[in-house]
């Protein structure tokens, strides 16, 4: 099923700063060459607890905090930050769950 609005995705890490610019950066990179139509912001932990979104990347650390909050569909858990593959292959299995669902 094709979505008529972009993805909403989050990088989240705990200050929401460099780590995050970077991951956000990344996952810009990965979803242009996959072709996904996608908005995609920075946040910190505080922030990820209550933001709305499709999917938010971010690393072990933080899972849980937002695996408290409803409002996101998909969670993508990350050991590394500069490990693009791990990065490439979890987010776009998110993505292709979004659009099964």
């Amino acid at each position: 099923m094709a979505r008529n609005t972009p993805l909403k995705i989050v990088a989240a890490c705990g200050l929401g700063t460099g780590t995050a610019l970077f991951l956000k950066m990344t996952i810009d990179d990965i979803l242009k060459k996959a072709n996904v139509d996608a908005i995609v912001e920075t946040a910190d932990a505080s922030i990820a607890q209550a933001v709305s979104a499709d999917i938010v990347v971010t690393a072990q650390d933080l899972v849980e905090l937002v695996r408290r909050n409803p409002r996101v569909k998909e969670i993508v858990e990350i050991t590394n930050y500069g490990n693009l593959p791990e990065i490439r292959e979890k987010l776009l299995d998110a993505v292709k769950r979004l659009e099964q669902s």
